[in-house]
């Protein structure tokens, strides 16, 4: 079966319906889940399943009960015409006398014809039956790898060869084969515990030898696995008590090893659950994993969810496929900030570009974007000097814009996914037309620039906000005169008349001094590096500083 957006047909609900109860004085609790999807089916499936070519099915779950698997079809209005195919032979003549259905012999076998055509010919709707075994089976198959303690090893060579039983088992060379198929079916295991076996070797350097011995059964499947592990050194191992990580290392090395089972010729769609798969694995293993995991995506007919706190993990996939599941308000909560549109993936690399992982997206409290490089690297010790914090501590991501327009497209789409968001740039971009945080540009954008722009310099950009003092002082120290004269701050007021004070006051100390600065961004690092106390960094830059910490909280 392929699966299909729900779409908007009108014979189906929503794609996810949730009823609830009210409970604690209004709160509500969910008390039913229903998830609908739409499948499309190949004309093989639609010939053994009698089915249509498209069909819409859902899985309903209420809380402390089992999930139900319901298929959207048509059915007769009158309901005795519904299930009389279990019904004895004295019941379906009394149906048929009922219903005035008449064949040439009162028999059950002459009547139930007469009544399936009664049923297809009167009056129809369209409601959820419960879907037949065989419509379920053909799903696609969940194979869940998740973490079992220190024998998660064990649990996942386990599932491997379980994998391998089902589809030896299905294998037409083999039905009919009552009598041997037990044994058949162990030495196949067999050969594939041996292949999995030369796989763990080649993959953990540190194991001398493994042996996997499986046993079948034909009527419960695969009964039982025993392994054993023997280090390069000669003694045995029990993979509970060899360590978390090899033996999470060796589940990795099966886990590699199911990729060729899953994919294999015939293979039907296979959904993947990974339960914390990075657990007790370094970063080197963690790139491995992650390896593996891509490789698997890259299957056609493999679709994986992973659970995980990993950030490297998290970040190592596009944002769009990050699915953010969190407590809110004592609930459960999905947060999806990107979806895999055109316009969910441009913004994914805009973030990108800016700097900005998936995990900092996912967790931070507001989203500071600044002009360029100079505050970027020096607003982070400012910061820390006028209040004590970090940004990071305090959840505040600082992000270079450097006039990008894109920046604000992502700006706007963070304030549509209920993100704090804010700038900080020079008074002078208020009101620069061709700047894309002039107040126009920003209005043009869906963003409002007296909520969401904090504008610093006196009269036009950061570098303003510092004293004739300060410059002088930084300079003394950091960038003398080539001649042995010291800077004098009023060396720095002569130049705050010039069209661009920051280009001027770079031009002067790279031109006066050997050791003169060759960017921007080394005034204000040095600046910033410069000042002792909380009093030195501006009242402007304080008062922003203060402003974020409130919004962040």
């Amino acid at each position: 079966m392929t699966y299909l957006d729900p779409g908007d047909d009108p014979k189906t609900e929503e794609s996810l319906a949730l009823k609830t109860d009210s409970i604690d004085g209004g709160n509500k609790r969910v008390a039913e889940t229903c998830v609908e999807g739409r499948f499309e089916l190949s004309k093989q499936e639609q010939s053994d399943l009698s089915l249509a070519p498209t069909i819409c099915m859902r899985r309903r779950f209420q809380a402390g009960g089992n999930a139900l698997f319901e298929i959207m079809q048509e059915r007769p209005v009158d309901e005795r015409l519904r299930n009389f195919h279990g019904l004895n032979a004295e019941d379906v003549k009394k149906l048929a006398a009922e219903l005035s259905v008449t064949a040439d012999k009162q028999t059950r076998t002459a009547l139930l014809p007469a009544l399936e055509r009664a049923a297809s010919e009167g009056a129809k709707e369209w409601a959820w039956e419960t879907a037949p075994p065989a419509v379920i089976k053909a799903l696609p198959a969940v194979l869940r790898f998740e973490p079992v303690g220190q024998n998660d090893a064990e649990y996942a060579i386990k599932t491997a060869l379980q994998a391998a039983y089902d589809a030896h088992a299905s294998d037409a060379e083999l039905k009919g084969k009552i009598s041997t198929l037990e044994l058949d079916l162990q030495e196949k295991l067999t050969k594939d515990a041996s292949n999995i076996r030369q796989h763990i070797m080649d993959r953990c350097s540190d194991i001398g030898d493994v042996s996997i011995i499986p046993d079948v059964s034909f009527t419960t499947g695969l009964k039982a696995t025993q392994v054993s592990v023997t280090a390069r050194a000669g003694e045995g191992i029990g993979l509970g008590e060899a360590g978390a990580g090899r033996a999470r290392r060796v589940a990795l090395a099966v886990w590699e090893y199911t990729k060729g089972l899953i994919g294999g010729p015939g293979a039907g769609d296979v959904v993947l659950l990974y339960d914390e798969p990075d657990t007790h694995l370094d970063y080197a293993h963690q790139r491995e994993l992650m390896k593996l995991l891509r490789e698997q995506c890259e299957l056609p007919n493999v679709r994986m969810i992973v659970a995980t706190h990993s950030m490297n993990l998290i970040d190592g996939v596009d944002i769009s496929d990050v699915v953010h599941v969190k407590h809110q308000g004592h609930r459960t909560v999905v947060d999806m900030l990107a979806d895999d549109s055109d316009v969910g993936r441009h913004l994914g690399a805009v973030a990108a570009s800016l700097g900005l992982r998936n995990t900092v997206l996912l967790h931070e409290r507001i989203f500071v974007g600044v002009e360029g490089v100079s505050e970027l690297s020096a607003f982070p010790v400012l910061f820390k000097l006028a209040t004590g914090s970090h940004l990071e501590s305090c959840g505040i991501a600082l992000w270079a814009c450097r006039n990008n327009e894109g920046a604000t497209d992502f700006a706007k789409f963070l304030v549509e996914h209920a993100r704090q968001v804010a700038f900080i740039i020079d008074s002078d971009s208020k009101t620069a037309n061709r700047n894309v945080f002039s107040d126009k540009k920003l209005m043009e954008k869906g963003l409002d620039p007296n909520k969401h722009a904090y504008y610093i310099g006196n009269p036009a950009e950061f570098e303003d906000t510092f004293t004739d003092e300060q410059w002088a002082e930084v300079a003394n120290a950091k960038w003398p005169h080539k001649d042995g004269v010291p800077w004098e701050p009023i060396n720095v007021q002569e130049l705050r008349s010039s069209k661009k004070f920051s280009d001027a006051l770079l031009l002067m100390f790279k031109e006066g001094s050997l050791q003169g600065p060759t960017r921007k961004q080394q005034l204000t690092t040095e600046m910033a590096l410069s000042l002792s106390s909380a009093s030195d960094v501006p009242r402007e830059l304080r008062d922003h500083f203060q402003a974020l910490l409130e919004l962040a909280n």
